[in-house]
């Protein structure tokens, strides 16, 4: 059961690390509108909306892979019990549902990044989910 609580725990850690260092990659290839202030919250929807072709896939990509590392280190940390897995998942989905609907991202980005986060939790489930035999 500690191992479980620990998975739960440092798996969310380690899946917003990595979404970290890919969505911040991104946006140092496809850096934001000169002169936004990015604690604004009117500037910033205002600054998504214009975001490139390039900085929107790589969003996507972030949230895959941040998604996949997390569901998939919770999985092994937790003895690879695919239970540690699905409630990471459910909060990286939790997550990115709450992101996609306070961001001004266009529709096919939200919806996109939904389903690859339900990709990475069926990826990750598959991948090691399963206990040893």
């Amino acid at each position: 059961m500690l191992r479980l609580i620990l998975a739960v725990i440092l798996g969310p850690l380690i899946g917003l690390m990595v979404l970290g260092v890919v969505d911040g990659a991104a946006n140092m290839i496809f850096p934001p509108p000169e002169g936004v202030n990015l604690t604004d919250p009117a500037n910033l929807r205002a600054a998504t909306a214009v975001l490139p072709m390039g900085a929107l896939v790589g969003t996507i990509l972030a949230w895959l892979l941040g998604a996949l590392a997390a569901a998939w280190s919770a999985n092994l940390i937790a003895g690879r019990r695919a239970l540690a897995g699905r409630i990471v998942s459910g909060l990286f989905l939790a997550f990115a549902a709450w992101t996609m609907a306070t961001t001004a991202y266009p529709l096919w980005t939200r919806i996109g990044l939904l389903i690859v986060v339900l990709v990475a939790a069926i990826a990750a489930d598959r991948a090691s989910g399963r206990p040893r035999t």
